[in-house]
């Protein structure tokens, strides 16, 4: 099993274990992922490499792991309790997403191993990206949709607990 397996597999049990049902934003469940991804990276994040079409690939990744998180993100229902505080409930459509994108990013590791690896080198070649800065958009991919999952749900949790509490009061 790949290196890249094994983080979108622990990625994601985190996730799933953690976010499912309701649950209240403090904190920690809110940091933990991160400092788990924090963990991981240095065991596996390959030689970082900016050079040439390579640090435009890993800023592409963030975009989209960003744009990736805030989808799932939408997919939770935040809300205020009486006494301020936060709470986000995570459904099927939130597993759905979670678990498509960890297939779907597994599928194209598997297609870059197995099925277009030819295609896939030209490109890099053609781009003058190397296949550290293509691991690194992977997993940059796979941070960067956590990070930006974790704090939409800070964030609208706090907005909506600083539209709550003036109306409350």
């Amino acid at each position: 099993m790949s290196a890249i397996t094994i983080v979108n597999l622990v990625i994601l049990a985190a996730i799933l274990i953690k976010d499912w049902g309701h649950n209240r934003v403090t904190l920690f469940p809110i940091v933990r992922p991160l400092l788990l991804s924090v963990a991981i990276v240095p065991f596996v994040l390959p030689k970082f490499d900016a050079a040439g079409g390579g640090l435009t690939m890993e800023a592409a990744s963030v975009v989209a792991g960003i744009a990736v998180g805030a989808l799932a993100c939408a997919m939770l229902r935040v809300s205020v309790d009486e006494e301020g505080k936060g709470w986000y409930d995570a459904g099927y459509a939130y597993v759905v997403v979670w678990v498509l994108i960890s297939v779907l990013r597994q599928l194209f590791v598997y297609g870059c191993q197995h099925w277009f690896t030819r295609d896939l080198g030209r490109f890099l070649v053609e781009n003058r990206i190397s296949p550290a800065a293509f691991g690194d958009s992977i997993l940059f991919f796979t941070l960067s949709m956590v990070i930006a999952t974790r704090l939409g749900i800070l964030i609208r949790s706090r907005l909506l607990a600083a539209r709550t509490v003036p109306a409350a009061a």
